[in-house]
């Protein structure tokens, strides 16, 4: 999975439980201490979140960072997926970053 993937789950995953939480993107400022900008670009696909706004996001909306950025088509994700997304985006991470120093090299 790769971080266009990442990016475009969270952006609808958050955006899928922000709505059935009834909040709106201002609501969901508030409750994560983001500004209702961030909130827009991060459901818009403009910005990447760090790891500790995704927690706080899963945290508000009642969920859990890996239900935020896998494609589940409504299902849960148990703990073995997580520890298999962690592993997978660990991985995509670092050949991101190996990628970004070959270019610059």
């Amino acid at each position: 999975m790769n971080q266009t993937e990442l990016r475009k789950n969270l952006s609808f995953n958050i955006k899928q439980k922000r709505k059935l939480r009834g909040f709106t993107q201002e609501k969901l400022a508030e409750e994560t201490e983001l500004s209702a900008q961030t909130i827009n670009d991060i459901e818009g696909c403009r910005t990447w979140v760090s790891d500790k706004t995704l927690v706080k996001l899963a945290e508000v909306l009642h969920t859990s960072p890996a239900e935020l950025l896998l494609q589940n088509k409504g299902k849960q994700t148990d703990t073995l997926d997580f520890v298999r997304f962690k592993s997978e985006l660990q991985d995509s991470v670092c050949q991101t970053i190996e990628r970004m120093f070959e270019e610059k090299l």
